[in-house]
């Protein structure tokens, strides 16, 4: 009697299974050329002869090289608009290291494990760019071998997004995020935590020498705003145009 209820209510033909969507780690080895990952190594791939003879010299050149070729025309660094609150720091090793654009400086974790670091936004913001900057060369068990990333409006209500494995990066990495709005590879969100549970060569305390956010530049929003004007609302070349 009771199955032939809810049945009734919920007939067992119009039921689907349930696939549980599990995010896999996305691997990060500029190393390996492969054309899916290619866009996320700022700085290109690299031949293990290379970082053979590899230098601190030549490794802050990528760095700074890697700031260079952002498209700083498209994208705005809104780093600076963010509270950024880390769970520990070495004196003389704050999270403002990992900010500065100084490949010499860098953020340095002082306690157990795992550490991580808040970002705290005003308002809501349209992430439209993640940087990273790892250097296993330079850091060895100082370099995380996992990231996960939260996101949210607050610590309260953040929820996990994805998870990154490092296991041989040196240089710039940028995440996008057509996995989280393909409609415009925006992450929305106020508040993000950056988690950071295991080392490489199960080293205890982590280093991170820079990192990034940026949003679409505020110049091509104004530039599309006076070409609206330019032609008035009612020109049939902007009918049907709108603006993100």
């Amino acid at each position: 009697m009771v199955n032939e209820i809810l049945n009734s209510l919920a007939p067992v033909s119009a039921l689907q299974p349930v696939h549980l969507k599990r995010n896999k780690s996305l691997v990060l080895d500029d190393t390996v050329i492969d054309d899916k990952t290619r866009d996320l190594f700022v700085n290109g791939f690299q031949e293990e002869s290379q970082y053979a003879t590899m230098t601190t010299e030549k490794l802050a050149t990528r760095f700074t090289q890697g700031l260079q070729m952002f498209d700083y025309e498209s994208l705005t660094d809104v780093g600076h608009l963010a509270h950024w609150k880390a769970s520990s720091f070495k004196p003389g090793n704050p999270i403002e290291n990992a900010l500065d654009d100084n490949p010499d400086t860098f953020w340095q974790s002082d306690g157990s494990q795992p550490h991580q670091v808040d970002v705290y936004f005003s308002k809501r913001m349209s992430i439209v760019l993640l940087a990273l900057y790892f250097s296993l060369l330079t850091d060895e068990s100082y370099t995380p071998r996992f990231v996960s990333i939260y996101v949210g409006h607050s610590p309260m209500d953040a929820i996990f997004y994805k998870s990154i494995e490092v296991r041989n990066v040196n240089g710039w990495v940028a995440l996008s995020f057509e996995d989280s709005r393909p409609s415009d590879r925006l992450l929305k969100c106020q508040f993000i935590r950056l988690v950071f549970p295991i080392n490489h060569e199960n080293g205890k305390d982590t280093h991170l020498r820079g990192i990034k956010l940026f949003t679409p530049s505020r110049k091509l929003a104004t530039e599309t705003i006076g070409l609206i004007q330019c032609f008035g609302n009612g020109s049939k070349l902007m009918t049907g145009c709108s603006l993100r």
